[in-house]
């Protein structure tokens, strides 16, 4: 069985601009992207409404370049130190991910690529089995996020096996599948046998912790049925009709 190795590197200045302006307009309630860019660029809060979208663009490139150019040197300490931080759990974490799944690593998948960069939030693209992190990270958060961000690769190679017929959109925002597969890094990683290698306390989005099958968390519930003594195969689909159940509601 091969397993691949995590490996970061620089996000290149085009591909921060280009995800800060996609986080500048974005405005999903759930996340708060929008305002959570603001915060890391205070210089786009309150621009003028009479701007462009070009105009806007415009500044958005200006900003990202000078901060951009102003922490390179930053940013190639943190791909050493990064590295450092989480080669030690790669090989044990990603053939624990597998054992614990029940199916292996694509062969065609060698390196997983976490890309940094300066922003405000942590996208994952799925396709190219990478996502992207910001630079002054401690290593609990570090190792979190790589934990986190590389369970869903994973997760989503076993969901394709079980469910082939779900439509590649519904492994994003907003669908229940995105939903679910973000819910249940909690019960997996903050029990064994992940909690024997990490020291962190996974969580997934705060508003999953606000959700209420009557008098029941539905985070509670997910755990239970993950606690089970039951195949892997068992506990996504006896998680998934539940959570499928109660958001439907």
């Amino acid at each position: 069985m091969k397993n691949p190795k995590l490996k970061f590197r620089k996000m290149s200045l085009q591909e921060n601009i280009e995800l800060i302006k996609w986080a500048y307009y974005e405005n999903d309630d759930l996340f708060n992207i929008h305002n959570f860019t603001i915060k890391y660029f205070p210089e786009l809060e309150n621009l003028d409404k009479k701007l462009s979208k070009e105009e806007i663009n415009q500044i958005i490139e200006n900003v990202v370049r000078e901060s951009y150019e102003k922490y390179q040197n930053e940013i190639e300490k943190e791909i050493q130190r990064y590295n450092a931080i989480w080669q030690p759990y790669n090989d044990l974490y990603f053939k624990m991910l597998s054992n614990y799944l029940n199916i292996s690593w694509p062969n065609n998948i060698d390196i997983v690529e976490g890309r940094i960069g300066l922003i405000p939030v942590f996208p994952r693209y799925l396709d190219s089995f990478s996502f992207s992190v910001s630079i002054n990270m401690s290593d609990q958060q570090l190792i979190e996020t790589c934990a986190h961000e590389t369970l869903h690769f994973l997760w989503f190679e076993k969901w394709k096996t079980i469910y082939p017929e779900t439509p590649r959109a519904e492994f994003e925002s907003p669908y229940i599948v995105w939903q679910y597969s973000e819910m249940v890094t909690d019960p997996i990683l903050n029990n064994k046998p992940f909690s024997t290698i990490f020291d962190f306390q996974e969580k997934g989005y705060a508003s999953f912790y606000e959700m209420y099958d009557g008098k029941t968390l539905i985070m509670d519930k997910l755990r239970k049925i993950y606690s089970e003594n039951t195949t892997i195969e068992e506990k996504i689909k006896n998680g998934f009709n539940y959570v499928t159940k109660v958001l439907k509601k």
